[in-house]
Order: C-alpha cells, then structure tokens, then sequence
C-alpha cells in the first residue's frame, strides 16, 4: 500500500469525510484491521478563503504549496488536494512536488465515463461553476450545464455561510433540489456535486449524484492500493 498524501482544511468538514472514504476503502480491500496509509497536512480555511474570494490566486496557492511539500517531506508517495475550488491552484501546486498529484476532475470524468452520461449538470462553489479551470477539464468528458446567475449565488453562499461551518438546514437541501430539477429539464443525466461538503447535505436529489470526494477517494486508492 502506497502512502497517500492530502492537503486538508479546506473545509475541515470535507477533510474528514476524505479520511473516512479512503479507510474505508482499505479496510474493504485488505480486510482486518487494514486502514489506509496516510500523511495530512490540515491548512487554516480562515487564511486561505479570503485569498480566493478577492482573486489572490498565486498567495494562495503559496498555501497549498507549502502543505504539499510538508506531505512530500513526510514521505507521500501521491498527493491530493481535498476541495474543488482549490483545484484552482492544481497546476501551481503539482509544478512543486516531485510526487504524482489526482486531479479531482480527472477522477470525476472517469466516473462519468464509466455510467457512460453525455450531459451532466455542475454545482459547487461560484468560481467551480463558472470559470475554465474546472468546466474545462471536466468538459473533456461531457457537456456540462451550471445554474443561473441567481442560482449560482444561492449556492456559493450556502456553501460558505453554512456547509463549510458544519451548518446543514433542511431549507437549503430544498432550495438545491429544485435547482437540480431545473437543470434536469435542460438535459441534464446527473449531477456533479463540485464542492465537497455538498455530498452530505444532498443525500437525495432529483439526478443521480456523482459525489466528487468518493469519486476522487476512489481514483487515488485504486493507485495506492492495487
């Protein structure tokens, strides 16, 4: 079993539901007392978002740098980073490693691919939705649809005021719902939960979910423990 390095904190509440998701995906694998071999480098959220949300793209990516190296250091035989949004700053952060990095997207259109959709719909953080870093690579894989201007502001609000604060209101699960019925009427096959704490408010909607920790868990233990 190769050692995985992650870059955390970002939200704490997603950090633990990657640490949950890959030991159990030992423990599946190798049975007994197996658990998934790991190196954590947990950043302070509170540093980093406001660094994203006023486009300080290269200071925070300085961040997830430094957390990166701390895993390699550690002896990480892989790195990933635990969040959408952050993938923002994927490729300046892979260019500093010497070590492999899973890209969350690559790890999302190979689930795509594998329920064999051509169309899905996209929710997440404002930036996910709307900016090329994400939609692009995604795109390779299908089309994609996003929510309305409006829409898109009701989520990325959602997300930062309650879900990264472990706030999670029945009120919001039903605001997101109606949102994805919409886009299913636009065509969409099913729906990518692009932020991280998304999957645990959302148990049921009215698309199939393609949940980005579990698809990003399981693309990294597939190469850490074959």
């Amino acid at each position: 079993m190769k050692t995985l390095g992650l870059i955390g904190g970002t939200s704490w509440t997603s950090t633990v539901e990657y640490y949950r998701t890959l030991n159990r995906a030992a423990a599946k694998r190798y049975g007994g007392l197996h658990s998934a071999k790991l190196l954590l480098a947990s950043i302070d959220l509170a540093e980093l978002e406001p660094l994203m949300h006023t486009a300080r793209w290269d200071e925070g990516a300085q961040i997830l740098t430094e957390a990166g190296r701390r895993v390699q250091a550690g002896g990480a035989d892989c790195c990933m980073i635990c969040s959408n949004l952050t993938h923002r700053m994927f490729d300046i952060v892979e260019a500093a490693l010497s070590i492999p990095m899973f890209h969350i997207c690559d790890a999302i259109g190979a689930g795509i691919k594998a329920r064999g959709y051509s169309r899905v719909a996209l929710i997440g953080a404002r930036e996910t939705m709307e900016e090329e870093f994400y939609r692009s690579r995604l795109s390779r894989h299908c089309s994609i649809v996003i929510p309305t201007e409006d829409e898109r502001a009701c989520i990325d609000g959602i997300i930062f005021e309650r879900l990264c604060r472990d706030v999670y209101l029945d009120e919001d699960r039903k605001t997101i719902a109606r949102i994805v019925e919409r886009l299913k009427q636009e065509g969409a096959e099913a729906v990518v939960l692009g932020c991280t704490e998304l999957p645990h408010l959302l148990a049921e909607l009215p698309l199939p979910r393609l949940d980005s920790v579990a698809l990003h868990c399981a693309y990294a233990a597939d190469w850490a423990m074959e």
